[in-house]
């Protein structure tokens, strides 16, 4: 369902909606301030594949996804934006990530009323050869012995909601679950979005919080507790023209710095879309090589066809190499 803003209403004359919109974005401001002001625990969160992105459009766009999230892929972004869509849909997606790990996802996202939306989602990211390194009690390094598995797959549903002409509201509750060799644990989390119609026609900003939630299970019978790695995130979407897109997202990790991503998608035809965008973490990955100065950078493409799209994105991360993805959306 796509917003339809009448300049002659205002929604802040809304009593009730007012009171909603400012409610929930107290609730996201609350969580989100106390985690800003100190970061004693940078980079110590668990569970770091759900900071993994599955779709090849948003990847080609540097991930900046939150405002816009207008295909079945909101659920991995802002699913207070699914709400947009008016079709039932399925999109699939694989992406081929560092150190021989393969993963993907696939979405099934349907209207069952006219202001509801839901989806289904599944996510995959794992390696079955890791080779197995053996060392001593003072850590020296003594050969290998054969190899193990790590997998980690995510069950999950999303909810969207038209609340109002400038609001839609969003949810996703999943269940995680990470295996490394004959260990695993086992979590729940949650996201809460928005999704916002500004006064400027051409303007929409998107709000989340995303992996808000626990533990259930531990690698160990010594039940030592992960965070999970819960993220805020803010998004604008400017489109100056119904076939040219810009996009900025701005994240904060609650155990991680900010970030910054940026992209466009231009279609210069109907079956074709062209897409770019950089990630300020590319900052993280030089490692002082040849092609340090690619990180950070993405590219891909977009072909509709019918009923199908196919998308197609690569991003560089510098000397640590590239990673391809590859979706197929199918609108029924």
């Amino acid at each position: 369902m796509k917003y339809k803003y009448n300049k002659n209403r205002s929604y802040i004359r809304n009593t009730k909606l007012f009171t909603l919109y400012t409610f929930l974005t107290l609730i996201l401001m609350t969580l989100v301030f106390k985690p800003l002001s100190a970061n004693d625990n940078v980079g110590t969160s668990g569970f770091n594949f759900l900071r993994v992105s599955y779709s090849a459009r948003s990847a080609a766009m540097a991930n900046s996804f939150i405002g816009l999230s207008d295909d079945p892929n909101a659920v991995f972004y802002n699913p207070a934006g699914l709400v947009q869509l008016s079709k039932k849909m399925v999109s699939s997606t694989y992406i081929n990530y560092f150190e021989g790990f393969h993963g993907g996802s696939v979405v099934f996202a349907f209207p069952p009323r006219e202001d509801t939306y839901l989806a289904f989602f599944a996510q995959y990211l794992g390696n079955s050869s890791i080779t197995r390194t053996v060392v001593d009690e003072q850590g020296n390094y003594m050969g290998t012995a054969g190899e193990f598995g790590a997998n980690n797959i995510v069950f999950g549903a999303s909810l969207s909601r038209y609340i109002h002409e400038m609001l839609n509201i969003g949810m996703t509750a999943k269940l995680i679950r990470e295996q490394l060799d004959e260990h695993s644990a086992t979590a729940a989390a949650v996201d809460l979005a928005l999704h916002h119609q500004t006064t400027n026609e051409q303007l929409i900003l998107g709000v989340i919080l995303k992996n808000i939630g626990t533990q259930i299970t531990y690698h160990t019978s010594e039940e030592y507790k992960e965070d999970l790695p819960t993220t805020f995130g803010i998004g604008f979407h400017y489109f100056p023209h119904h076939n040219l897109s810009f996009v900025l997202d701005l994240y904060k990790p609650f155990d991680h710095n900010f970030t910054l991503s940026a992209g466009t998608e231009y279609a210069i035809h109907p079956m074709l879309s062209l897409r770019t965008g950089y990630n300020t973490r590319g900052g993280d990955w030089r490692l002082g090589g040849d092609y340090d100065f690619l990180s950070g950078i993405s590219l891909g493409f977009g072909i509709t066809l019918n009923n199908y799209v196919i998308d197609y994105a690569i991003s560089s991360y510098g000397d640590l190499g590239l990673i391809n993805q590859v979706s197929l959306q199918y609108a029924f």
